[in-house]
């Protein structure tokens, strides 16, 4: 047991390593940031909604849409890397098993997601402190408005949103275990991703009686087997502490979101098991 923990931990240093040096992941973080800190100058687009509310919305959209980029490109580039050059077959002819090389590759890239997600989210809470300063001090004394700013709330925004991208990644793993080409996991990958954004609708419909057994089917099927990603966007709630969120609703996110890596995990271990090399 020790020595397979010792295995995929050393994969995982190593597809940390390699994801780190990449210039896709330096460009992202960097135009990640450039909107996050100008965030504030976008302000000017808001229309009736609270100031802090548009910019942790501006923000932490971005975090999420620049973060699946980051994750459906990255994980089936460092994934394919290894099977194009081949050396996938010297890794898998030492004592390493292939699932220990696929839970490797995740704790690698979701590690790298980890950076990305903690780097943003402190330049954002930075952001939304600062403006909110500004904000009380130029209000009148007299009304004692209270700070909205909740950095509690924040870190556990932070935990979300880095289980979230676990949970593309662990989607992304599954397609290129099965998936012949780089272009074809990453095109499928970011429908999943999308799929998961709209899983809403499915839930919604899914409510309403129907007459079509088949349709009934199609919507039992699709709510379960697609995550529902926006379980996790929580930002004004958790952030903000504008309407507060219960722990346990947090508890049930975050048992689902696990859920789904856990099963996507082993799914793509048993696709990859099978693939020839």
């Amino acid at each position: 047991m020790k020595a397979s923990l010792r295995r995929m931990l050393w994969i995982s240093r190593i597809t940390f390593l390699e994801a780190v040096r990449q210039r896709f992941f330096a460009f992202l973080l960097v135009l990640s940031a450039a909107m996050v800190l100008s965030s504030v100058s976008f302000r000017v687009f808001d229309f009736g909604h609270g100031e802090l509310k548009f910019i942790a919305d501006f923000g932490f959209g971005g975090m999420f849409f620049f973060g699946s980029v980051l994750a459906v490109v990255m994980t089936a580039q460092l994934f394919f890397s290894e099977i194009d050059n081949r050396t996938a077959l010297t890794l898998l002819a030492k004592p390493l098993s292939r699932a220990e090389f696929l839970l490797g590759k995740f704790c690698g890239a979701w590690a790298v997601l980890g950076v990305f997600v903690v780097v943003l989210a402190a330049l954002q809470g930075t952001v939304l402190w600062a403006r909110e300063q500004e904000l009380l001090s130029l209000a009148d004394p007299a009304a004692k408005l209270a700070p909205a700013f909740n950095l509690e709330g924040l870190l556990q925004l932070v935990l979300l949103q880095w289980l979230r991208l676990g949970v593309v990644i662990s989607i992304v793993l599954a397609i290129s275990a099965l998936a012949r080409t780089f272009l074809f996991a990453v095109v499928v990958g970011a429908l999943a991703v999308v799929a998961g954004q709209l899983q809403w609708i499915a839930q919604d419909a899914f409510l309403r009686p129907t007459d079509s057994q088949l349709y009934a089917a199609f919507l039992w099927v699709s709510t379960r087997v697609i995550p529902n990603l926006q379980q996790f966007n929580l930002a004004d709630a958790l952030v903000l502490g504008s309407t507060g969120v219960d722990d346990g609703a947090i508890l049930v996110v975050v048992l689902s979101g696990l859920a789904y890596l856990l099963a996507y995990l082993t799914l793509g271990s048993l696709i990859f098991r099978r693939r020839e090399i």
